[in-house]
C-alpha cells in the first residue's frame, strides 16, 4: 500500500447470475447479479471509507437517504406521506414526480469523481489511493449452467460492491476543472 499499488487479484470479483424464480433464462434481465470480492480488498476499502464518511455525509442534500447509514427508502416514504398530508390538511394540492433511475449508478464518471474528492479531502494522497481502488477492475461472470466469461470494468464500477457511492451523487455540482492524467502523477509526490 506504501507504493500505491493495488494487488492485480484484489480487483478482480467473481460474479454470480442467479436466476430469478419462474423468468425466461434467455433474458439478462432474469438474473440477480451477486458480486464476490477478495476479502483483503474489503479491509482497506472500509477503513477508507470510514474516515471518508465524516467528511462528506455533511456535504449531501438532506433529502438524500439512498447510500446514506440510517436512512432509506421508508424515510422518503415518510416525508412524501408527510407532505401530502400536510396539504391534504391545509385544503392544498399535493404533486409528486417519480422518476426512474434504474441503473444510475451504476457507472461512475472517474473525473469528475477525482475532482469531487480533491475538492473535499484534505489529502491528495487519500484521493490518488480511492482512485487506485476503484480503476482497471475485472471480473468474472459465471451463470448456473457453469459458463464463465472475464470482462475489464474499468470504465464502469457497479454500486453493488464499491463504498464510494455517496460521491457519485448527481445533486452535487461541479464547480472545478477535472484534473488532467499528468496532475493524477504528481499525487503521488
Amino acid at each position: 500500500m506504501r507504493q500505491l499499488k493495488i494487488p492485480k487479484i484484489w480487483r478482480r470479483a467473481l460474479v454470480v447470475a442467479i436466476s430469478k424464480p419462474e423468468k425466461p433464462l434467455g433474458d439478462p434481465k432474469s438474473y440477480c447479479p451477486m458480486s464476490l470480492l477478495c476479502v483483503p480488498f474489503k479491509i482497506p476499502e472500509r477503513l477508507i471509507y470510514a474516515r471518508v464518511e465524516t467528511i462528506t455525509d455533511p456535504q449531501l442534500p438532506q433529502e438524500q437517504a439512498g447510500f446514506r447509514n440510517g436512512r432509506s427508502a421508508v424515510d422518503q416514504i415518510t416525508l412524501l406521506t408527510q407532505d401530502i398530508e400536510d396539504s391534504f390538511s391545509a385544503k392544498n394540492k399535493a404533486g409528486a414526480v417519480f422518476v426512474d433511475l434504474t441503473a444510475a449508478y451504476d457507472t461512475v464518471w472517474y473525473r469528475g469523481l477525482t475532482c469531487k474528492l480533491l475538492r473535499l479531502l484534505p489529502g491528495r494522497h487519500m484521493v490518488y489511493i480511492i482512485m487506485e481502488m476503484v480503476s482497471n477492475r475485472r471480473f468474472t461472470l459465471t451463470t448456473g449452467n457453469g459458463q464463465t466469461n472475464s470482462y475489464n470494468a474499468s470504465r464502469t464500477a457497479s454500486h453493488r460492491d464499491l463504498s464510494w457511492r455517496p460521491f457519485c451523487s448527481t445533486s452535487t455540482p461541479l464547480t472545478c476543472q477535472p484534473p488532467s492524467p499528468e496532475s493524477m502523477h504528481t499525487l503521488t509526490t
